[in-house]
């Protein structure tokens, strides 16, 4: 769904100007936002205003700090007026970009899809509090939507068994059998499917 980009702190005194004058005239006679917010009336007046005041500072940077820091509180009204027409452009444009696109209003870069998941790294299985239970911690996986834990038996070769799915990087594993070796490994599912194992933890059940 397509959104308004604004930068406008990134805009010099003269390009916002210019950018909301630019709005303007897209936005008269727009059949695709009837009812803008704030109003025609009320937008006209928060350019009209700045442009103003840029013009009085402009004649006067030497002299008067005033009219400088009347242009900056003046700016700073017209760019809350710009952000409200870009929430009321979001909410009524549906997310259609060509709509968006003809309030003069830039959209945002779709974002960018996460691909494959990589292997956790820094897993660690500990012991926990309980008999028989284990405390497994590993550093999170940028765009994973959860991670799937198995375990197996010290033996070669392994035989894996599923024993979680974690929302999170961490997870508590109980009914490991008391002394037993235990081995763990964790892998991380996107949007992609499921990533590659981490290396395995290894770790005596309290």
């Amino acid at each position: 769904m397509a959104k308004v980009k604004l930068k406008l702190q990134d805009k010099s005194d003269s390009e916002l100007l210019t950018f909301s004058q630019q709005h303007i005239a897209a936005m008269t006679g727009n059949s695709n936002f009837t009812t803008p917010a704030p109003t025609v009336i009320a937008f006209q007046a928060l350019h009209d205003e700045f442009e103003a005041a840029l013009d009085a500072a402009a004649l006067a940077a030497e002299t008067s700090k005033q009219k400088t820091s009347t242009k900056d509180v003046k700016r700073s009204a017209l760019e809350r007026g710009l952000t409200d027409r870009g929430s009321y452009v979001d909410m009524t444009s549906g997310g259609i970009e060509a709509k968006i696109l003809s309030s003069n209003l830039p959209v945002r870069d779709a974002a960018a899809p996460i691909g494959p998941m990589p292997a956790p790294i820094d897993f660690l299985a500990t012991m926990g509090d309980m008999e028989g239970e284990m405390d497994l911690t590993w550093s999170r996986v940028r765009g994973a939507k959860s991670y799937i834990i198995q375990h197996s038996e010290n033996v070669s070769p392994r035989v894996w068994s599923q024993k979680a799915v974690s929302p999170k990087s961490s997870a508590t594993i109980t009914g490991c059998t008391p002394g037993a070796i235990c081995v763990f490994r964790v892998a991380a599912i996107g949007a992609a499917g499921q990533g590659p194992w981490s290396d395995e933890s290894v770790k005596m059940a309290p």
